[in-house]
């Protein structure tokens, strides 16, 4: 165990002294310190702890890597981001300051295993804040332990909308029969047996307007699905089912309402993002490929 005295300690000392317990693989006492001077960071200072604790906090194969690459860019430029695969520097980036954000990302990080998804968390949460304005209910296909929504959900107060959020998963992995090339180490080690519709639907307890459903994506469509959506998060991590999925739901979104494809942009899912395309491609649409590795689609209003 690290041993910290942070008497007269200011926010620049604690931050290097922070740097140099992650440049030794003390992960978890860096991220103790980076926590305690981050209530007096300000600008540049705060936002350097927060792209710190979101490497301290998830640890993977590629953070000392990236915690290399993140200073190395600190010194070379300002306005620095860094999530898994993204990096952005002298953007704005408005959710690094707002503490409600950051906060809840922070508290709900522990539910999935990577670093850094906060530029995913405000796309989807700039399409859930525009669904409040449409007539329909929400969706999301593949919930995993809940993260997305539950982040989302939380920053807008979902339990006191007059909407419902529909939420799709075999609580198995992805079906042996819908595996795309290349996915089956992948469904073994992150999906299958390492969460449950139990430990799921008591996350959401707090939230009555949130239907959690366990089903195998599209057969639990012909059984449970909101006659109009506003948003859909389309996350199942293959082609077969998620193409079937638009098959069967393209028609009940309403105007105007979105689609954020979780996988899209990501390498892994290139089988993913040539079926989608060619599906929007036939009907004269296209889906928007960002830099976090989502697609976003708002169906066009006539």
């Amino acid at each position: 165990m690290v041993d910290i005295n942070l008497k007269n300690v200011t926010v620049g000392q604690g931050l290097a002294l922070a740097d140099g317990l992650m440049q030794t693989q003390h992960l978890n006492a860096a991220l103790l310190l980076y926590r305690k001077i981050l209530p007096e960071a300000r600008g540049a200072q705060r936002r350097a702890i927060l792209n710190r604790i979101s490497l301290a906090s998830q640890p993977t194969p590629r953070t000392a890597a990236a915690f290399a690459m993140l200073q190395q860019l600190e010194r070379s430029t300002r306005d620095v981001f860094l999530g898994d695969g993204i990096a952005t520097w002298l953007k704005t980036t408005p959710f690094l300051d707002d503490e409600r954000f950051m906060a809840l990302a922070d508290q709900h990080s522990g539910l999935i295993p990577i670093a850094g998804l906060h530029w995913n968390l405000a796309t989807v949460l700039w399409a859930v804040k525009r669904a409040e304005r449409l007539d329909g209910d929400l969706m999301e296909l593949g919930v995993f332990r809940g993260h997305t929504t539950l982040f989302t959900a939380d920053y807008v107060g979902f339990a006191d909308w007059p909407r419902k959020w529909f939420l799709y998963d075999t609580f198995e992995g992805v079906p042996d029969d819908q595996l795309d090339e290349g996915w089956g180490d992948r469904n073994e080690r992150a999906y299958k047996n390492t969460f449950s519709y139990e430990e799921v639907a008591e996350r959401f307890r707090p939230f009555p307007n949130i239907v959690i459903t366990r089903g195998r994506v599209p057969e639990i469509l012909d059984e449970v699905c909101p006659e109009r959506i506003a948003f859909l998060h389309m996350d199942l991590n293959n082609s077969q089912a998620e193409i079937a999925a638009l098959e069967r739901l393209y028609d009940r979104i309403v105007p105007g309402g979105v689609i954020v494809f979780d996988d899209y942009g990501w390498a892994a899912a290139r089988t993913q993002y040539e079926a989608e395309r060619a599906w929007f491609a036939e009907r004269g649409l296209e889906i928007l490929l960002l830099p976090t590795g989502q697609g976003l689609f708002v169906k066009p209003e006539r």
